[in-house]
């Protein structure tokens, strides 16, 4: 393999391996916005169950409602997150692949100017 080629092959590699890690950065991203929101609605839940005052949900019984629909929420909330873990654990493999793609080709393409040089 020519020089040109190996420089090509090196180019290439290295923008799939940062694509990969754009989009492993992208499913990060997501995961901590889910967090985030999961987090906020168990701040929520906890304030409520925190309170002891009487007002009308609590009298007329909605509140039973909207602790059915917060665990509702939840429950899809962590979904998502299981989602993306799979999603994370396929980029990552792709991401170590490309990653190392990339460096191999770097190296060979080193090695061939180093031996170009003597």
């Amino acid at each position: 393999m020519n020089h040109d080629d190996l420089t090509r092959l090196a180019t290439l590699a290295a923008m799939k391996r940062d694509a990969d890690l754009q989009g492993l950065s992208a499913i990060a991203a997501r995961m901590a916005t889910i967090q985030a929101e999961i987090d906020r609605v168990r701040a929520e839940a906890r304030l409520r169950a925190g309170s002891a005052e009487l007002d009308p949900s609590r009298m007329s019984g909605s509140d039973v409602m909207w602790e059915r629909w917060i665990a509702g929420v939840l429950v899809r909330l962590q979904r998502q997150m299981a989602d993306l873990a799979v999603a994370r654990e396929a980029y990552l493999q792709r991401a170590r692949q490309s990653f190392g793609r990339a460096e191999a080709l770097r190296t060979l393409e080193e090695r061939q100017d180093r031996d170009k040089k003597r």
